[in-house]
């Protein structure tokens, strides 16, 4: 009795210092990235295990103060941002915040999060395309919740009828006035201790992966509308907007605001400090708009700014209550790298097809950044590949895609274009995941998917119209994304 007890006692303790490692590489990074108050944990800097109570106590101890400190966005950024959200750590983190003694509205929040990302990083290759059913999502979080639950609540019906709400919207402010996330949001604060029920957490985790879906749209076309209205401003002489409802300065240069909707889309992702910047979006389309309208009676030309003139400083915007309810929703980011290395100059716009506007959100710059390479050094005929060079990496576009970027007469072109640039951007993300570097390769695949959904669309029209060479051209480019896509699920298995 005495050696068996020795024996599970001994077993257990190994079992906690394995947990409290593996945990303590993302907690000391947390600590370290964002500067939080508190001391490393001595004991677990120390190499060696120890079985005194007084030890263990203290590391737990340290755990429970470090969680009272680090915030749903604080932890999000680091895993988007860095190769420590694997498997093993997104399952430790769940286990942690669902095997606590009193869940706060932080814990909840948490949870929430990793389990949509524990679902996306773990679910069969080709989730995006599949109708996504609440016992799949029990399946895939069986580890982390247990056996798929016998049935589920009946509200749960109701939240299939938010996301419709949600995927009807055509800007983030649409999908804010919808009332769909605060409504999703007061049902989690009503059910109190049943949340943490196996049923209800993964009813949830599907509904926050599927509106990550529906936010992902909506911020797409915000942005699409914003940098349409900046091209028509500058079209009738505007250089700088008066932009202080959005947080902005008095005279914000449009090529300033360019910039910025660069950091948005971007899946190439830098520390980012939290904040309101979907508030900022919302109110940036409204100024620009206006400015707009009120240019349609009487056309101004700006004056340029004094040169010595300091722009004011960003003034904070109030946080929405509305999108706190996604917590697995992208982030804005303060100064993410360019897809191509210095600056650019300014391009000739690629025109997009009306219905593809969606894409352009994240598309377009790099679409443009192509188009400028390849108009710099023309495709030479007989050639079967054209290099190209972006963000420090050497890719091989073939003659009928590079051919693309140079005759943009027609929407199939228009497609194959989008879809080498959410190639491209794929391809970036997987080379600095191979390299450890910091990288959000989710979003990028989020964007490769996307992409191969509209060109089924673009084929499906070529066959229709009986353009086999578009069909064909098409369909080879959609292979190719697709065997990226699947190179880089994979990548993210391991």
């Amino acid at each position: 009795m005495t050696s068996t007890t020795a024996g599970v006692s001994l077993t257990e303790i190994a079992a906690f210092w394995r947990t409290a490692r593996r945990l303590y590489t993302v907690y000391s990074e947390l600590k370290h990235t964002f500067e939080l108050e508190m001391p490393l944990c001595t004991d677990l800097e120390y190499p060696v295990d120890r079985s005194e109570p007084e030890v263990i106590e203290r590391v737990r101890q340290w755990f429970d103060q470090m969680d009272t400190r680090i915030q749903v966005w604080q932890l999000r950024q680091l895993l988007q941002s860095t190769n420590l959200q694997t498997e093993e750590n997104l399952r430790e983190l769940i286990h942690r915040n669902l095997n606590k003694n009193q869940q706060t509205e932080i814990d909840r929040d948490k949870t929430d999060f990793l389990l949509v990302q524990y679902f996306a990083h773990c679910a069969p290759h080709g989730h995006y395309e599949q109708q996504i059913t609440l016992p799949e999502v029990a399946r895939v979080l069986k580890p982390v919740l247990g056996d798929t639950p016998e049935s589920f609540p009946e509200w749960t019906e109701g939240l299939d009828k938010k996301l419709e709400t949600l995927n009807q919207c055509d800007s983030l402010e649409q999908l804010q006035d919808s009332g769909a996330l605060l409504e999703v949001r007061e049902l989690k604060l009503s059910l109190t201790d049943s949340y943490f029920d196996a049923a209800t957490l993964v009813a949830f985790t599907r509904f926050n992966f599927l509106a990550r879906r529906a936010f992902f749209r909506a911020m797409h076309l915000d942005l699409h509308a914003i940098r349409n209205t900046i091209n028509e401003l500058e079209s009738r002489g505007f250089t700088t907007i008066d932009c202080r409802e959005a947080g902005m300065t008095e005279q914000e240069g449009l090529e300033t605001i360019r910039h910025l909707l660069h950091q948005w889309k971007t899946p190439f992702r830098a520390p980012y400090s939290g904040g309101s910047s979907f508030l900022q979006l919302i109110q940036l389309r409204h100024v620009l708009q206006h400015a707009l309208e009120k240019s349609n009676a009487a056309p101004v030309v700006n004056e340029p700014a004094p040169a010595v003139e300091e722009p004011a400083p960003v003034k904070p915007i109030e946080k929405i209550a509305e999108f706190q309810v996604m917590k697995a929703a992208p982030e804005p980011v303060e100064a993410p790298p360019q897809i191509a290395p210095g600056p650019q100059p300014a391009a000739p716009a690629i025109p997009q097809p009306q219905e593809r506007r969606e894409d352009d959100g994240y598309l377009g710059q790099c679409i443009t950044d192509i188009h400028q390479q390849i108009m710099k050094a023309p495709p030479m005929r007989g050639a079967s590949v054209t290099p190209i060079v972006l963000a420090g990496c050497r890719l091989l576009i073939a003659a009928w895609e590079a051919e693309a970027f140079v005759k943009t007469s027609d929407a199939f072109q228009h497609a194959i274009q989008r879809a080498v640039a959410a190639r491209t951007i794929l391809y970036v993300c997987v080379e600095r995941h191979k390299k450890n570097e910091p990288t959000d390769l989710f979003a990028a695949l989020e964007i490769g998917h996307l992409a191969v959904n509209a060109m089924r669309e673009d084929v499906a029209k070529a066959k229709q119209e009986k353009n086999i060479d578009a069909a064909v051209n098409l369909a080879a480019s959609a292979k190719r994304l697709l065997a990226l896509i699947d190179q880089a699920e994979k990548l993210l298995k391991k």
